[in-house]
């Protein structure tokens, strides 16, 4: 069954005069700039976006122009401002909500230079619109990060006073209001009454229950994909391949273990590296490196013939390329890193400790001899867990909660 006529079902079954209005830095892009936009296709929405350009058929209202967000990008790089610029594009926002007169309001992404956080949200603690707020990583409950766990801080537990992470998106030089930044969000985020938090992963989860947050009800919902683009479709390659794919390739992605696994790889395992930044290995020997693409169509052919999709992930919320290997029936090797592990179970996958190269090295020698996992048992845990027409169902049937007062 097709994807767009599976949405459309769904739809039928939707309460046709709910109104939904969606904030998100991007539109129709990237993970969340598409969630937002297939979840927007469930009910009369409008989608409300602060960064490029979004050519698709949803009503959508992009506020902040090129200029406001190189302002917000120089405050943050500068004062370490993110979130806090854009008063004026920001004032533009809440006059289309107050124009579209939403039922409820879906934030995403907050964080891109593109948004007032302290403006909106003192509009939304007035407004008595019940919101739903995904969170895609950590940023809403720190001073300065998006991910911590890299680096081990634990400050959001009780207050970030400075942050050790250096050169961590959002990019600042001198990063002197980290504490500021910290209790300005814990005022803002929490004044809204009517606020449902979600997490993609339950490791997520964990980490709002041990923050600020913690008094908002919070409930997962995983990430979905298309499985009607990643499924196998193509037979696996001779011999035995490995697959790395991100969208670029830094420390935090796990390029410094990949070059120390690389280096001394059994030269008989084909290797295959897709991603931004995926020269950097060039140099060694039966490396195949590819740009990132985006074409999933072509991606999900990779998937397919690779025997493993190995992830060294160091932090990550609930990564995307799991998923997809999943569906097209290759299982996954990733560290015991965020909600990485919750993705495999053990007919899908290996979980081992961060940079324990001897295990994986280990791991991969004996898969490469005995085959131990059935593509089928990946394309199953797929189908049950990651279809992304179940994640709309459920966000759909949380909508209804929130509006009706039961959430």
């Amino acid at each position: 069954m097709r994807r767009g006529y599976r949405i459309l079902r769904i739809r039928e079954k939707i309460k046709d005069d709910m109104k939904v209005l969606y904030v998100n830095s991007v539109a129709g892009n990237g993970s969340t700039g598409r969630m937002t936009e297939d979840l927007a296709r469930m009910q009369e929405s409008l989608i409300c976006y602060g960064r490029g350009t979004y050519r698709g058929d949803v009503p959508s209202f992009r506020f902040t122009e090129f200029s406001g967000n190189a302002i917000a990008a120089l405050n943050t790089i500068l004062f370490n401002r993110n979130g806090l610029s854009n008063r004026k594009e920001t004032g533009k926002l809440i006059r289309r909500i107050e124009q579209f007169a939403p039922d409820l309001i879906h934030l995403h992404n907050l964080h891109g230079y593109y948004v007032n956080y302290e403006e909106l949200f003192d509009w939304l603690k007035d407004a008595g619109i019940p919101v739903v707020w995904t969170l895609h990583d950590c940023w809403s409950f720190t001073g300065y990060c998006p991910h911590f766990e890299g680096c081990g801080c634990t400050q959001y537990r009780t207050i970030c006073e400075t942050c050790p992470y250096p050169f961590a998106y959002p990019f600042s030089l001198f990063r002197q209001n980290v504490r500021e930044q910290f209790l300005k969000k814990r005022e803002c985020f929490t004044s809204v009454k009517r606020l449902t938090l979600v997490t993609p992963s339950d490791w997520l989860r964990e980490r709002v229950l041990e923050s600020f947050l913690k008094e908002k009800p919070v409930k997962t919902i995983h990430n979905g994909i298309d499985l009607s683009v990643f499924h196998p479709c193509a037979e696996k390659q001779d011999g035995f391949s490995v697959l790395f794919v991100s969208g670029s390739w830094t420390k935090e992605k796990g390029s410094e273990d990949m070059h120390a696994l690389l280096a001394e790889m059994d030269p008989s395992i084909s290797v295959t590296v897709i991603g931004n930044g995926s020269g950097q290995f060039e140099k060694y020997a039966n490396v195949k490196v590819l740009k990132r693409t985006g074409d999933r169509k072509e991606l999900a052919e990779y998937y397919s013939r690779a025997d493993f999709l190995v992830n060294l992930t160091l932090e990550d919320t609930f990564p995307t390329v799991n998923m997809e290997a999943l569906a097209c029936g290759t299982p996954v090797i990733t560290y015991r890193s965020g909600g990485s592990p919750e993705i495999v179970d053990d007919k899908t996958g290996i979980v081992i400790e961060k940079h324990d190269l001897s295990a994986l090295r280990t791991v991969l020698a004996r898969e490469k001899k005995n085959r131990s996992f059935r593509s089928q048992d990946c394309r199953r845990r797929a189908e049950t867990c990651f279809d992304q027409i179940k994640t709309l169902q459920q966000y759909q049937n949380l909508y209804a909660a929130c509006v009706e007062g039961r959430e």
